[in-house]
């Protein structure tokens, strides 16, 4: 049995074990029935009963979810009571909380009513009822008459005596309108707006001194006063830090972008906070105002640091039954000279279980990252870079470095340039050459999605432009990149996604010959057109895969989550590549597909995906299975 089989056999094994797994953790009720698994039953030893719920509303389907939602007699009913006083206090309980979702939905002269066992809740004695366990169950009746929806009446938000300076705020600022119904929700929301919205013009001690909500049930109408003391304007006072042992703390104070006779501003805090978490060493931050201000008007701010361990250590793995095994490892310095800096060594071996130990892959790095070298917003990178690739079209060697500057525009979007130079000794149907490259690539990100590792929502554009100079040739071209993911979530918990992703790139300004092989552009492999071999993919010389100027690509992926730790992925990847340096269909266009299983772990999903080509290839096989960490993109 060859290598890449035994690969493929593994990783069904490990499907299969998975799948055996998530079949113990599930059950699913069908039309009252079990479809594997056990449905939850009244214990042996528990007062069992059962509630009917009458809803007398304009939109009482609506109410009665909203009551089920809430009601613990609903919610409990499946393992019942411990006993008749449990049970009674339960029915209490629910009264409460049955108004106050009556309230929310602006219900605020209704009647609730709660029989057990067909007796009245007030002066109900439990020891009245028939709760012996295997006695058969009590009949609960839970009867709501919403009756009218009240409406916003009167509404006057004032400030305390003695300020008349700071912003006047209306009563639609704070989302109530009179004549709009008068939800409870909204009036607590209001009251949070306002001292946010006085926070935000500089006043941080406003509050709220009174509030008061009257019901006039004549008129049908909730009459609301609302009185805040702003407190006077600030600026920032002194600003301290603390926790950070192995940080300098200028580094943090210069870091956090604040500084003392500032005007006060809460997005101030939280960009503190945001861009201090973003240095490699420091794991969370809080922000913590004084409750007072100083003699010159200032409020004390207080940084607590939580420092990550300095250093850490890691390894990944992937298996694929057409491009092999890959290993990586890597070993990383958080704050190796006390002010942030990162140093990072990493190095990986791919293709393991080729035919030929010369056909392995390696891929070796050490990078360095300084923050803050001009600007809090602008870090200094420098990458040294040793790799050996070896596919079916080519071998290649480069040897490479380069130093630049990454700065953070706004909070979605950042750039990077840098001066980058890469040595190549390549093998491929042009014959054996050496290439020298002198570069400066630029590189901008804009990115919105909601969670990196398991996106639902946003998307990320990332767009490379790097013109470059061929010393060894006097050759001059440019390469450019676009790559661009979207993700949109088809259910309100996030359950179902549909993920989508296009490439291009281009190479213009010299011919094949005169481009590394280890620069031009192929497709196929885990992370292309899944189906095919890795880098199999793009015209051809002498029947020999030699690359191309030029490629589109697309992919498109439906991600159904089935349970807390398991989903499942169908998936379409399709590519062209063309010698042509404008990207374009012209050219061969290959398509793959496939299913996938996710099992998620607290580090990403494990990624196990079966494709198949649908394009007739030579490196083309019937079935291709790819295990990994995280989502194909």
């Amino acid at each position: 049995m060859c290598k890449a089989w035994r690969y493929g056999l593994l990783a069904i094994a490990l499907t299969v074990a998975f799948s055996v797994e998530t079949r113990r953790a599930l059950a699913l009720d069908l039309f009252g029935g079990s479809l594997f698994g056990k449905s939850s039953s009244v214990p042996k030893d528990a007062v069992a009963y059962r509630v009917v719920l009458n809803v007398d509303a304009a939109d009482g389907g609506t109410l009665a979810k909203l009551i089920g939602n809430v009601s613990r007699l609903m919610a409990e009913r499946e393992s019942g009571a411990n006993d008749a006083y449990t049970l009674v206090a339960r029915a209490r309980g629910d009264v409460a909380v049955i108004q106050a979702a009556l309230y929310s939905e602006g219900y605020y002269s209704s009647g609730i009513d709660i029989r057990v066992g067909g007796q009245t809740l007030e002066g109900l004695d439990p020891s009245t009822l028939d709760a012996a366990p295997g006695s058969g169950e009590i009949d609960v009746a839970v009867t709501v008459v919403a009756g009218p929806v009240f409406v916003f009446g009167n509404i006057d938000i004032v400030k305390s005596s003695g300020h008349h300076d700071g912003p006047e705020i209306a009563a639609f600022a704070l989302g109530l309108e009179s004549g709009a119904p008068a939800k409870s929700g909204k009036i607590v929301a209001a009251s949070e707006k306002l001292t946010e919205l006085w926070r935000a013009a500089g006043y941080p001690l406003a509050r709220i001194v009174h509030k008061d909500v009257v019901a006039d049930h004549a008129r049908k109408a909730i009459d609301i006063e609302i009185e805040v003391d702003p407190g006077p304007p600030a600026v920032y006072g002194w600003i301290g830090v603390s926790g950070a042992e192995g940080l300098n703390n200028e580094t943090v104070l210069a870091q956090s972008a604040l500084q003392p006779g500032q005007p006060f501003r809460p997005g101030d805090l939280k960009r503190a906070r945001d861009r201090l978490v973003k240095i490699p060493s420091v794991q969370s931050v809080r922000v913590v105002e004084g409750s007072a201000l100083d003699t010159d008007g200032g409020i004390p701010i207080a940084l607590e640091v939580v420092e990550r361990q300095p250093r850490y250590i890691g390894a990944t793995a992937s298996l694929s039954t057409t491009d092999g095994a890959e290993i990586e490892a890597y070993w990383g310095h958080r704050n190796i000279f006390g002010g942030g800096e990162h140093l990072r060594v990493e190095g990986g071996v791919s293709r393991l279980g080729s035919e030929e130990l010369g056909q392995l892959e390696f891929d070796a790095a050490t990078i360095y990252t300084k923050p803050g070298i001009f600007d809090i917003d602008t870090n200094l990178f420098s990458e040294f870079r040793l790799k050996r690739e070896h596919p079916d079209a080519y071998e290649s060697l480069d040897a490479s470095f380069k130093i630049g500057l990454a700065r953070i525009i706004s909070p979605a979007l950042r750039g990077t340039a840098a001066l980058a130079t890469k040595f190549s000794r390549v093998e491929d149907a042009f014959g054996d050459n050496d290439y020298l490259l002198v570069s400066i690539p630029v590189e901008i990100a804009y990115d919105t999605r909601d969670n990196p590792l398991e996106p639902t929502r946003g998307v990320s554009v990332t767009a490379g432009f790097m013109p470059t100079l061929e010393t060894l040739g006097g050759t001059a071209f440019h390469k450019t990149e676009i790559h661009a993911a979207t993700y949109r979530a088809l259910t309100a918990d996030g359950a179902t996604v549909l993920a989508g992703r296009v490439g291009v790139g281009s190479i213009a300004g010299a011919s094949l010959a005169n481009v590394p092989a280890s620069t031009r552009f192929f497709a196929g492999g885990g992370g292309s057109v899944r189906g095919y071999e890795y880098r199999s993919l793009g015209p051809t010389l002498g029947g020999e895969v030699v690359g191309g100027l030029g490629y589109v690509s697309t992919s498109l992926e439906l991600r159904q989550r089935i349970s807390e730790t398991v989903g499942v992925v169908t998936f379409v990847d399709a590519a062209s590549v063309t010698d042509d340096a404008w990207p374009s269909f012209s050219g061969d266009f290959f398509v793959g597909a496939g299913v996938g299983l996710r099992y998620y772990t607290a580090l990403g999903p494990l990624r196990i995906d079966l494709a198949t080509p649908l394009t007739e290839h030579d490196s083309r096989t019937p079935l291709a299975v790819y295990v990994g960490l995280g989502q194909a993109f």
